[in-house]
This record gives C-alpha cells, sequence and structure tokens, in this order.
C-alpha cells in the first residue's frame, strides 16, 4: 500500500513514519509528503499543509470538547485508514469550557458544533475512514473538492455538513444512524453522491438545501424519516436510487424545479412509529415545478407518486405504481401532466383533489380498473377515466386497455409535450408548507395522528388491492 502511494506522489515527497506524535511529523513534512501513523490513539491534529496522512492498523484520533480530532487548513490534504471519534453535542459543557477557559473563545466562532473533522482548505479527501459519534462528523464552509469514498459515519448528529461548497464527492460510504441529517448540503454546486448505503437517520438522510448541478445515483437509503430532500434545489439528477422503509421515500419540496426524478425504486416507505401504516415513496410540494419524475416503481406505499400545493408543469411519465393505498395522488394543483404510466392493483389507482391536471397526451395511462370497453381493438379504451375526487373535471381520454412498457421518449420530448399540453389558466401560489426548525426539518401542516381519510377517494375496485379496507375511510 505505501508503494503504491509513494509510486504515483511527487518525485519530492518522502515518506516520514509519525512515531508518537503525529503533530510533530506534520510540523517537519514538506509539502506533499507522505506520513505513516501506526496503530494508537492520538490527540487532536491540525495539518497546515499539503499532506497524505495513512493509517496502518487503523489507528484512532480523539477530539475532545471543542477540540476536533482533525482540523485541516490547507489545500490537498488526504487522510486514510483512520478510526476518528467525535464529541456529540452538549450545550452545557461547551458554555462550562468557555468560562473556565476565556483565551480559547478568543477570536472563535462559538456557534461551531463538536466535529470530528473542521475543513478549511480545498481538495480535501478522507478514504476508508471511520467517524463516530461527532455532533458534525466532516465540517466544511466554502470549500471546493471535498471527497469521502468508501468510508463510514455513524451516530453523528450531522454526517457531513457542508455550506457554500462546490465539488463533492460521496461514493461508497456507509452514512448510519444520525440524529438529524445524514448529509446536509447546503447552498452549494457540482455535486456526486453515489452508490452509499444510507440507513436509519433520524430526520433526513440526504438534504440538499438551495443546490443545484448535483448527481445522486444508485445509493440505498432506508430508515429515514425522509429519505431524499430537495429544498429548493435546481437542475439536479436524482436516478436509480433505492428508498425503502423512510416516511417520505423522496420529497421534492419549497420550489425546487427542473430537477429529473428517474428510475427509482420506491418501496414500502411507511414508518409505523409516526403514522401507523402511513408513508409516501416520491413527493412534489410547495410550487416544485417543471421537474420530469419518470421511470421510477413505487410499490406497498401509502401513497406511491403524490403531487400537492401549487406545483405546475411537472412531467409524471413511464413510471409503474402498484400495490399502494393510493397509486398518485393529486392535491391542490394543477397543468401537470401524467401520461404513459402503469397504475396497478393499488386501493386508489389515480385521485385528484381540488387539482385539474392533464392525463393524456397521444397517449394515456394504464389503469387496473377501468370498466370500458376496445370495440375497434386499437388498444385504448373507448370511454374516458374519470379521475375521482373533490371539484375534480379531469378525464384521461386516452385509457390504455393494457400496462405499458414500450419504449420511453427522451426528455426532451417530454418537456415539449408539457409546453404542448400543460395550457391551462395559472393558478395562484400557495406559501411555503415545509420549514426547518431547530435544525430539523418539517413539514407545517399538522401531522395527522392516523392516516388521512379522504371521504371522496373510495376505489373503484378493491377487489384485488392488497390492502385491508379501513372502515371509517
Amino acid at each position: 500500500m505505501l508503494f503504491y502511494y509513494l509510486f504515483l506522489g511527487p518525485a519530492f515527497a518522502d515518506l516520514i513514519q509519525a512515531g508518537q506524535d503525529i503533530q510533530s511529523a506534520i510540523d517537519s513534512a514538506q509539502a506533499g509528503d507522505i506520513i505513516a501513523v501506526g496503530p494508537g490513539t492520538y490527540r487532536s491534529i491540525t495539518i497546515d499543509r499539503p499532506l497524505t496522512l495513512i493509517g496502518e492498523g487503523r489507528p484512532v484520533l480523539d477530539a475532545t470538547l471543542q477540540n476536533p480530532a482533525v482540523v485541516v487548513k490547507s489545500d490537498g490534504v488526504t487522510i486514510e485508514g483512520f478510526e476518528i471519534y467525535g464529541v456529540g453535542k452538549d450545550t452545557t459543557a461547551k458554555f462550562e469550557y468557555y468560562m473556565e477557559n476565556r483565551e480559547a473563545a478568543r477570536g472563535q466562532r462559538l456557534d461551531m458544533p463538536n466535529s470530528a473533522i473542521v475543513v478549511e482548505g480545498s481538495g480535501f479527501a478522507i478514504k476508508n475512514s471511520s467517524i463516530y459519534r461527532a455532533q458534525a462528523g466532516v465540517y466544511a464552509l466554502d470549500t471546493e473538492g471535498i471527497t469521502l469514498q468508501d468510508s463510514t459515519l455513524d451516530g453523528c448528529d450531522t454526517g457531513l455538513f457542508l455550506r457554500g461548497g462546490r465539488g463533492l464527492n460521496v461514493s461508497g460510504c456507509s452514512i448510519l444512524n444520525c440524529r438529524k441529517y445524514g448529509l446536509d448540503i447546503e447552498w452549494s454546486s457540482d455535486i456526486v453522491v453515489k452508490n452509499n448505503r444510507i440507513i436509519n437517520n433520524s430526520n433526513v438522510g440526504i438534504l440538499l438545501r438551495e443546490g443545484e448541478w448535483a448527481e445522486m445515483d444508485d445509493n440505498l437509503i432506508s430508515e429515514c424519516a425522509f429519505g431524499l430532500s430537495l429544498w429548493n434545489a435546481s437542475y439536479n439528477q436524482v436516478r436509480r436510487n433505492q428508498l425503502g422503509h423512510n416516511y417520505y421515500g423522496i420529497l421534492v419540496t419549497n420550489g425546487s424545479s427542473y430537477n429529473n426524478i428517474t428510475d427509482n425504486l420506491l418501496i414500502d416507505n411507511s414508518r409505523g412509529e409516526i403514522i401507523p401504516g402511513f408513508g409516501i415513496g416520491l413527493s412534489l410540494q410547495e410550487n416544485s415545478s417543471h421537474n420530469l419524475v419518470i421511470g421510477n416503481v413505487a410499490r406497498g406505499n401509502y401513497n406511491g407518486l403524490e403531487i400537492s400545493k401549487g406545483c405546475q408543469f411537472n412531467a409524471v411519465y413511464a413510471n409503474n405504481a402498484t400495490e399502494n393505498k393510493h397509486g398518485i395522488r393529486m392535491n391542490e394543483n394543477r397543468n401537470n401532466l401524467i401520461f404513459g404510466n402503469n397504475f396497478q392493483d393499488n386501493n386508489i389507482n389515480a385521485y385528484e383533489n381540488q387539482s385539474r391536471n392533464i392525463w393524456n397526451t397521444t397517449l394515456g395511462n394504464y389503469y387496473s380498473d377501468y370498466q370500458g370497453e376496445d370495440e375497434n381493438k386499437d388498444g385504448i379504451g373507448d370511454l374516458p377515466y374519470s379521475l375521482p375526487g373533490p371539484e375534480s373535471s379531469s378525464f384521461d381520454r386516452m385509457p390504455s386497455i393494457r400496462p405499458l412498457n414500450e419504449g420511453r421518449l427522451e426528455q426532451t420530448e417530454i418537456r415539449n409535450l408539457v409546453k404542448r399540453y400543460a395550457a391551462l389558466e395559472p393558478e395562484e401560489e400557495t406559501g411555503p408548507a415545509a420549514r426547518l426548525e431547530g435544525g430539523v426539518m418539517v413539514i407545517s401542516s399538522p401531522q395527522p395522528s392516523s392516516p388521512p381519510q379522504w371521504k371522496d377517494s373510495e376505489p373503484l375496485d378493491v377487489s384485488s388491492s392488497p390492502f385491508q379496507e379501513v372502515n371509517d375511510f
């Protein structure tokens, strides 16, 4: 392993054995050197020059209150092969620390969390390492080019906090048991989050707030309140993720627009400890518009897909919603285009509440409860499919007799169809219902104590439904 790094490192790089004092080795190193650290437990270090630290035998770096295990003050730092232990949030202990150490507070931001690693330089990488129990595992402001690779963030309040950054890459990591956020990414761009396991994070697995140009692909996200959330975030790609056993699998809210959400697997999203039996595969909310929702599979959720509160000009195409309580629910919005989808064996396949949307182009949707005939054998039902719901006046005028499984349209073609067909008068915008409160994302409307009960959304045919009827539904 060490020979590999020496071979690829700069010609002037030296290999330094750290001994028992890593900081002394850092202070004596030249830019580009490689420092090898043997087994043992070490105190906090500050890296102020471009170096590579390689742990042999998983050495331990320990943080103490308001003293991170690692402070990175230089560009071009890499850390590999360490166990890093942080300190959790303790407001009382923090206050007492600064009362007893007045000089330590001089010139410092006293609102900084207890962090395992604080990054103040660009081009930082941490690889094949583990971070445990910190208030913030990795904390970075206004930095570029951060890489987390093949590492674990476990038991932190927030695994990674990045604000005002550019060029984040998180791949092959396990982000587990965080009490607020697995990844909290704010006002940042050019982000890649791929092939990670993000499990049992109490609030949000991945939060992208006010961010753009992110690629979030092929992640497993499970047992979170909100699996993956875009909050006023635009021009992002969310692809091929597997989301299950969350309260919301994917939440797109507060004006998030021009995102492509494609080929995700949304299975059994429900959190019984929050509301028994209630959970949503994919939700677009609060004036989130011009998004493409394509090729997703939603199965076994309460609502497989939903669009709610002032969202417009979204395209929902080529999705498969099966065995949900509601295949798709449209709530208080209009001018969204829903076509080419399969709504099969849901208790209620499709439903509109105080909405008016467009349910077919030259192609409609397949509904397993459609009762019409196809006398001319063209594959399209002779009678329109009427969308149930209060104040709904929408019809699918080209319902498919058979499930749709043909090739997909290109995204440019889909956006052109939205421009052509979504031509209703605009609706008044509604205020946001999602907010951050005490560092935690919440939905502002009161959460019901039981699954929502919509009296007008009785199923058309429940004979094949996998769900038990609710008596007062």
